[in-house]
């Protein structure tokens, strides 16, 4: 005797409270399907069959899984339905196989065929009005206060923490509330002090245009926290960070040529420390998905590495490039804020672009902790709670980032 499966199908955040399901039947490579409220709708019988999750066919959740698309023909066809249990479908297939459905999760795929996608919030200088700030002590220890700040993150990219421990011991401590920290070759947490020999342009006291850290690798960062040890309140070292989904839409619309450039033709990035490291990676700087929406951004001027393309491509990069990098030093597409000790900005890396204005570093010591956390890390994290705190929004498709 076969177990009651788990359901793997699930209804989509679009779907509210789907009517049970009257009749099925099948209408050859189809199945035709009647809800209790009159409405009507078909399913593709082979996503029916591969749909099923007994113990013979395995859990695609788990990865334990045992049927393959291989497996289940154009001739498959079903024998019988039954929908006479509530909340249930149990169904015979020619073979002899029988699958147990939720009937609601089947009716829901009815009401919403596609995937939801879930549409980001954008944008410009106006954040300061909209942006998420969360207590410290709430995201360690409470469940709801993360989830919160993980949706902030979701919409917006970017999110504050406040109250954080001014010690170097805390970055770590918070950063890992959201998912591994990543380490790369400047280690797992990275201090960002300006020093005479700097390495890399976060130890300068220079000003820097809004950017993607990383992107000379083949998978940016993808979420970044700045913690505030010591700042020089007032005398300069402003962070500026710009929406890239706002910028990017920005250039659809004034200048959709450009826009195009930056979505089809690779640009290279790189980065060498002599002996130690070379990085090399040619990507879009606008990443689409399927369906055209920007789904990540991959820009930082001090790391283009000289272009190769044919002579009567390469002047048109180079303006697109122009173009937004003038979107991107716009003041009002910039959210401008000078972190104070205790402070936290933790930003989604691919989307949201950061840089910072010029200070004296004899005035003050500007001392800024760094770490990274990988955006599938992070995503992971808000679907699990969402399963606790919001379930209808744990299956939408999240923004993907700079995948290309």
């Amino acid at each position: 005797m076969l177990d009651t499966p788990k359901h793997a199908i699930r209804p989509t955040a679009a779907a509210a409270l789907p009517a049970p399901i009257r009749t099925m039947r099948a209408q050859g490579p189809e199945v035709a399907v009647e809800l209790a409220d009159g409405r009507s709708g078909k399913l593709s019988t082979r996503w029916l069959r591969l749909a099923c999750e007994c113990e013979i066919c395995g859990d695609t959740a788990s990865g334990k899984r045992w049927l393959t698309p291989a497996d289940v023909g154009k001739a498959i066809h079903a024998e019988s339905f039954d929908v006479s249990v509530p909340g249930e479908v149990t169904v015979i297939w020619q073979d002899g196989h029988v699958s147990r459905y939720d009937a609601a999760d089947l009716a829901a795929r009815i009401d919403s065929p596609h995937a939801t996608r879930f549409q980001p919030k954008l944008w410009g200088s106006d954040l300061s009005e909209r942006l998420g700030r969360f207590a410290f002590d709430a995201v360690v220890t409470d469940d709801a206060a993360l989830f919160s700040s993980l949706r902030a993150l979701r919409d917006h990219g970017i999110a504050m923490l406040t109250g954080v421990p001014a010690e170097t011991e805390a970055t770590a401590r918070i950063a890992g509330r959201y998912g591994p920290i990543r380490e790369t070759s400047y280690g797992k947490v990275f201090d960002l002090i300006s020093r005479p020999d700097a390495r890399v342009a976060g130890e300068t006291a220079r000003a820097q245009i809004p950017h993607t850290d990383e992107p000379f690798r083949y998978a940016p960062p993808g979420f970044i926290f700045f913690h505030a040890i010591r700042t020089g309140a007032g005398s300069g070292g402003t962070s500026l960070m710009v929406d890239g989904f706002h910028v990017a839409e920005m250039m659809r619309a004034q200048t959709p040529d450009l826009f195009e450039l930056l979505t089809r033709y690779g640009v290279t990035f790189h980065r060498e420390h002599q002996g130690e490291v070379f990085f090399s990676a040619e990507a879009h700087v606008i990443s689409l998905d399927a369906a055209g929406a920007v789904t990540g951004i991959r820009y930082n001027d001090r790391c283009l590495a000289p272009q190769w393309a044919p002579l009567d491509q390469v002047d048109g990069l180079i303006e697109a490039l122009a173009e937004l990098t003038r979107l991107i030093c716009d003041p009002q597409n910039q959210f401008q804020h000078q972190l104070q000790p205790g402070e936290a900005l933790v930003f989604d890396n691919q989307r949201v672009l950061h840089g910072r204005t010029a200070f004296d570093p004899t005035l003050a010591v500007r001392h800024l902790r760094s770490c990274n956390i990988d955006r599938d890390g992070v995503h992971s994290a808000f679907r699990s709670l969402a399963r606790r705190f919001a379930p209808e929004e744990a299956e939408a498709v999240l923004y993907q980032g700079a995948i290309f």
